[in-house]
Parts: structure tokens; C-alpha cells; sequence
């Protein structure tokens, strides 16, 4: 190379340096965060198995997504961590294990059979371009006795908040599932 191209070079690998890509960023919605209550349980305190949240196809991947009418964006720099029905499972219960703190909250598979098992659908789990979130979900709580009830509850959920970055998206989807939680904390079952 000649002492004239030199700059040249350094002024083109200057260049294509700063068109380099930020790092990839993995987001989770926090369930470690949440405080569990340290007290002791009873060896006879009755297991509440939270079963494998199901959500759509299209939403149960680890691509963090806005939705603008029928389109789906994915974020260039942003994923969750696991799949995203494995932060709900996780989040839900960690909010249960703190708000039901007589019950043993498990995700985890038991030797023994459990009280009762949550099954959770969420329907719809959306980010819209103006920072308008939803959440449609149905539940139910199924008792190990089969001549007890099932109690099944359906509700949906808004909240509004900036998606101007993936934080603020994992944020707002956070702030859903949080909602979800809490509904459900609403009506502790009996064993």
C-alpha cells in the first residue's frame, strides 16, 4: 500500500467500524426480583403446581414484538431470555408464591401429587406502536380431588407505556403479567 492510500484505508475501516451493529441485549421479566416470604412451610402445606403457561404461536419465541395493525415487529437488538411462556410461568409464580405463602408454589414436576395445578391460556399479548399493551387470559385452578370444583376465571388487561426502547417493551409486558398475577392472587383456592 502507498504512504498516500494509508489514510485512505484507515478512513474506510474508521467508517465501516462505526456501522457495526449494537450487542444483542436478553431481557426477563424479573421473577428472581420478586421477594418470597422465608418462613418455614409445614411439611403437610399444600403444593400449587403453576403449569406451563400456553400462549400463541406466534408470541411464544424469545423475539421481543410490537404489533402495528397485522404486523408484527421484532426487535433488532432485544430477546427475552427463555421463551416468553417461560418468563410468564416464572413471573406468575413468584407473584403467587409471595401472595399465597401457605401454599408451596412449584413449576417444577413432584413426586407427590399437588393440591391443585393453575392452568393459564393467554389469548393475546400485544405492544401496539403508541405504547398501548393488552393481555386476554383465561384460567383455572383444578383441584387433585375430582370432586371439588374447578374454578375457571377469564379477564383481560391495558396498561400504557413507552416502547421507545426493548426495556421499555420488556416494561410494559412486565406490567401486564403483573396484572394477570395479581387477578389471580385475588381468590386464594382452598385445597
Amino acid at each position: 500500500m502507498t504512504r498516500s492510500a494509508a489514510p485512505f484505508a484507515l478512513l474506510a475501516l474508521a467508517a465501516l467500524s462505526g456501522c457495526a451493529a449494537p450487542p444483542m441485549q436478553f431481557y426477563t421479566l424479573g421473577a428472581p426480583a420478586i421477594a418470597q416470604m422465608n418462613a418455614a412451610l409445614p411439611a403437610t402445606a399444600p403444593v400449587l403446581d403453576v403449569s406451563h403457561v400456553t400462549l400463541p404461536d406466534y408470541l411464544d419465541n424469545q423475539d421481543i414484538l410490537t404489533r402495528h395493525g397485522d404486523q408484527l415487529d421484532r426487535s433488532p437488538n432485544g430477546r427475552w431470555g427463555s421463551r416468553l411462556s417461560q418468563g410468564v410461568t416464572d413471573l406468575l409464580a413468584a407473584h403467587l408464591g409471595r401472595d399465597w405463602s401457605s401454599y408451596i408454589v412449584t413449576t417444577q414436576p413432584l413426586a407427590e401429587t399437588p393440591a391443585l395445578r393453575l392452568a393459564v391460556n393467554i389469548s393475546r399479548l400485544d405492544l401496539n406502536s403508541s405504547g398501548q399493551g393488552a393481555l386476554e387470559a383465561d384460567w383455572a385452578v383444578i383441584p387433585s380431588d375430582e370432586h371439588q370444583p374447578v374454578l375457571r376465571s377469564r379477564d383481560s388487561f391495558t396498561a400504557q407505556g413507552s416502547i421507545a426502547t426493548d426495556a421499555g417493551k420488556v416494561t410494559l409486558t412486565r406490567a401486564l403479567v403483573e396484572q394477570l398475577a395479581a387477578r389471580i392472587a385475588s381468590t386464594p383456592p382452598r385445597p
